[in-house]
Order: structure tokens, then sequence, then C-alpha cells
């Protein structure tokens, strides 16, 4: 069985001064209206159904990740408390 797994970590500082810690780059709408996040979830739909996609983010970023992609089940977010990289993702 094939899962996605989504690594939307990032702390808003890469993008700067488009991104902040409120809104990191993966939560910005650049492109036609539409999150990196946003775009990256709709890849990932051709290749599996939604309750198999997986998106780890930070903590602080799950409200916001949940409403750019409410179709996504609330369980299929993963909040990391602390960022650490890409390596625990």
């Amino acid at each position: 069985m094939r899962y996605v797994v989504i690594m939307a970590g990032g702390s808003g500082t890469r993008l700067w001064p488009l991104s902040r810690k409120g809104t990191p780059k993966q939560l910005l709408k650049l492109i036609d209206g539409r999150s990196l996040l946003r775009l990256a979830f709709e890849r990932a739909q051709r290749l599996v159904p939604d309750e198999r996609i997986l998106v780890v983010t930070g903590a602080p970023y799950l409200d916001n990740v949940a409403a750019d992609l409410p179709e996504l089940p609330r369980a299929n977010l993963l909040g990391e408390p602390e960022g650490r990289d890409s390596l625990n993702a």
C-alpha cells in the first residue's frame, strides 16, 4: 500500500520578507492563489487517496495547514513539537 508524506516544515525565515513566523513559505499563496503546500497536496492526490496522504509540519501551524487542506483527515496531520530539520519527518 502506497502512502505520500509531505514535509511542510519551516519557520518562515528563508523566503523573507514574504514569509514570517506566522506565515511560513509552505502556506504562502504564491501560484494562482494556491500555497506551495496545496500544490504538493494536489500532486499527491494523483498518486493516492486523500486518506493516505500525511503532512508533517510544525505544531504551531497545524490549524493553518488544516484550513489550507480541508479535505485531508485531521488525523493525517502530524505536528512536530520542535523543528529539527527534515530528519525527524
